[in-house]
């Protein structure tokens, strides 16, 4: 994984929708990612928006209670609420670059939790330059 000198990371919610659903082409990536969280010092955060976004994916109410216990559970991740602080941090990045509100909470969340990197598979995201933008597929 190429995350030199990464300590904490922002995890955007397609990068779990990835790993949960092992999707043919990324899936290997986010498992490394997961992987990397679970052995080393590095930790995750992602924002509880991520839990709404997981629970509208077309599946079982079985499947969908084992994501969201998977999503609480993942080693070295914490899930953020939106706070105050959050609320208003997203309203910034809105402003300021026109992403939708749970791209905007996203990575509101990151920065209050000072990370210094993003992992996401979303290119648009790569003119936030508050905090290195890293895709997926980019992860070797």
């Amino acid at each position: 994984m190429n995350l030199k000198n990464a300590r904490v990371v922002g995890i955007d919610t397609n990068i779990f929708i990835y790993q949960f659903s092992k999707h043919p082409k990324f899936f290997t990536n986010a498992k490394e990612l997961f992987l990397l969280l679970t052995k080393s010092r590095l930790k995750g955060v992602t924002s509880v928006i991520t839990l709404t976004e997981l629970l509208t994916l077309p599946t079982s109410p079985k499947k969908l209670a084992d994501i969201e216990s998977a999503l609480f559970s993942t080693p070295n991740v914490t899930v953020l609420d939106v706070d105050r602080h959050i609320a208003s941090v997203a309203a910034k990045i809105r402003r300021s670059y026109g992403y939708r509100s749970p791209d905007a909470i996203q990575l509101a969340t990151a920065l209050t939790a000072k990370a210094n990197r993003f992992i996401t598979n979303d290119k648009k995201l790569r003119k936030f330059k508050e905090i290195k933008i890293q895709l997926i597929s980019e992860l070797v």
